[in-house]
């Protein structure tokens, strides 16, 4: 069974979440894509029905230099956040997250294969826990992409 820390040192199973969609995405509070914090945010609110949102802060990248209790208050008073957010730890290189091992490893997924190069990529997972799109840094949240892969019944 799939699990990960969440920030306050909680473990979390990823089989709480059956039944509605994760969208889950690398986060760095220096990085330049800092910003989709706040679309992430949008997202949670607006499918709170259906849909939950999990960041996972990493300094993989070298842009996040913050500690767990840092990273919580910066998400609480920038974005007044409601999305889940994991302790930090490492998306790529050794000791990878095991979430992120699963995400990025179609061997282990069943579907895909992704290499996690930078902050902010994205991964969307259906109500029954199949990985169904992986997407680039570039994209933001609140993409059409994305959004129709939310509101889409699988």
């Amino acid at each position: 069974m799939l699990s990960f820390q969440d920030i306050d040192g909680n473990i979390v199973n990823m089989s709480n979440f059956q039944g509605k969609k994760v969208l889950i995405t690398n986060v760095a509070t220096n990085s330049d894509r800092i910003t989709q914090l706040a679309n992430l945010q949008q997202l949670q609110q607006q499918f709170s029905d259906s849909l939950v949102v999990i960041v996972f802060p990493s300094n993989s990248f070298g842009n996040e230099t913050r500690n767990n209790a840092q990273i919580k208050q910066y998400c609480d008073t920038s974005f007044h956040n409601t999305f889940m957010i994991a302790s930090k730890s490492n998306v790529s290189g050794p000791n990878v997250n095991p979430v992120f091992r699963w995400l990025a490893d179609k061997t282990q997924n069943g579907q895909m294969d992704a290499v996690i190069g930078g902050d902010f990529l994205k991964f969307l997972i259906d109500k029954d826990g199949t990985l169904i799109g992986i997407f680039s840094s570039k994209v933001r949240p609140t993409d059409p992409d994305i959004i129709e892969g939310i509101t889409t019944s699988f």
